[in-house]
């Protein structure tokens, strides 16, 4: 057997411990319900050991693993980006929980697709306890019970309807202990006796008689049941430019944006993997009762919810919509409070050619609910793009250690309040948000 040298660390991993370690990932837990993952995953470590020295195609990757044709042109089908992007986030979620322990780590690098492997810098422990602990991984999870929690997913890029599923603990179960630069965040919605409310946003609409939808954010939408019937359109910060339709036209509230799917699947996942539970509600219907009185955690920007508005706390990173007839793209974060030199707003930056989104900008708020001791977390994007990756970021021990340094930076001490908000820059490529990094920290006081 070769050897290869392992990512950055001048060491030797031997191709049999590197066929070992992508067996456990492909048998994991993590990877189960991925087969095209899987199988795009071994084409790629079987390709490298066998050509180590040869640069690993996207035509390749998408005809041999994916199972295009010969015809594949990148310029018109992104599936070897998107996939790969999938495929290096599931790495990641493996090696966070499942595969913490493993001696070797594989990894796709971001602008090639050439598998590196790393040895873990943490020590192991002897391949029979490790082989009896995921043994208990795997039969805690065979304990869980799935529901099926269905999301309507549409906003401009897809209208179609999404099924997720999120395993919630009937019994035992393995809970991985949170690592320091989660647990400022995270703790107090996790050791609270009482289950966080998680709430997506919602936002509404009307459609007519010949299906087209017309967003509606009239402030008096939260008391109108599904399919109410509405004479005429008349709103000033839709479509129309303040003028008035004939309908009729009906009440449809259960349209929600994928991103907020994703984060909302990613960031329950999160809860239940460290010993929470949670309750799920979609922002159109959650009642200001249940909002005030629970830690809450909000996915979506803090325009999409009423309720949010209403909190007695003062925020410095405020959404603000956009101006008429140019949703979504005219939307902005405002900084109400900038340093010297610093911007005041944050818009979305365009391909000048396409119109598509290239950067998009998202906030993290923790800041106190009305009843004491509760919190709520918001988290959310200008668009939904924006939202997914800040549910990745807050549930990212590295990404979090980053901020932490940031408040620290910016004044924190042990004495401050634990409050916050942080102002995410998000690249986004083909649809897909890709590395989000913060960029500004203001201390709540």
């Amino acid at each position: 057997m070769s050897d290869i040298s392992a990512s950055g660390q001048g060491l030797h991993v031997s191709e049999q411990e590197i066929l070992g370690a992508l067996q456990r990932v492909l048998e994991s837990q993590t990877f189960s319900h991925s087969v095209t993952l899987r199988h795009a995953l071994e084409f790629l470590v079987r390709t490298n050991l066998a050509s180590p020295g040869e640069c690993i195609k996207e035509y390749s990757v998408a005809t041999e693993a994916f199972g295009r044709g010969s015809d594949f042109d990148p310029k018109t089908d992104n599936v070897v980006r998107v996939q790969m992007h999938r495929l290096r986030e599931k790495l990641e979620d493996y090696y966070q929980v499942e595969g913490q322990e493993e001696q070797i780590r594989i990894r796709v690098p971001r602008g090639h697709y050439n598998p590196e492997y790393a040895r873990n810098s943490e020590p192991t422990e002897p391949a029979t306890a490790r082989a009896s602990q995921a043994a208990a991984f795997n039969a805690s999870l065979k304990r869980k019970r799935s529901i099926v929690w269905i999301a309507i997913v549409a906003l401009a890029a897809s209208n179609a309807f999404f099924a997720v599923r999120l395993y919630l603990n009937e019994g035992s179960r393995r809970t991985v202990t949170l690592s320091p630069p989660l647990l400022s965040l995270w703790q107090p919605f996790l050791s609270s006796t009482k289950p966080p409310l998680i709430v997506f946003a919602n936002p509404a609409f009307l459609v007519d008689k010949e299906g087209d939808l017309y967003r509606y954010d009239s402030p008096g939408v939260i008391s109108m049941a599904m399919g109410t019937r509405v004479p005429a359109l008349s709103d000033p910060n839709g479509p129309l430019d303040g003028k008035t339709e004939d309908g009729p036209f009906y009440y449809f509230d259960s349209y929600t944006g994928s991103g907020e799917l994703v984060a909302a699947s990613r960031v329950s996942r999160f809860v239940t993997l460290h010993g929470g539970n949670f309750m799920v509600e979609r922002s159109g219907i959650a009642s200001d009762e249940e909002i005030l009185r629970n830690n809450v955690i909000f996915l979506g920007g803090n325009k999409e919810d009423d309720i949010l508005r209403k909190l007695p706390f003062s925020l410095e990173l405020v959404f603000e919509p956009p101006p008429p007839g140019e949703y979504p793209i005219g939307s902005y974060i405002e900084d109400r409070d900038p340093a010297a030199g610093q911007p005041r707003t944050y818009h979305l930056q365009l391909d000048p050619a396409t119109g598509a989104i290239q950067v998009e900008y998202a906030l993290i708020s923790l800041i106190p609910n009305v009843s004491p001791d509760h919190y709520v977390l918001n988290v959310g994007g200008l668009t939904t793009l924006g939202t997914q990756a800040a549910a990745k970021f807050v549930t990212s021990a590295q990404d979090m250690a980053i901020l932490e340094q940031m408040r620290v930076r910016a004044g924190k001490s042990k004495a401050d309040s634990p409050f916050f908000q942080a102002l995410l820059e998000v690249n986004v490529r083909d649809g897909v948000p890709l590395n989000a990094k913060c960029i500004l920290v203001h201390n709540l006081k």
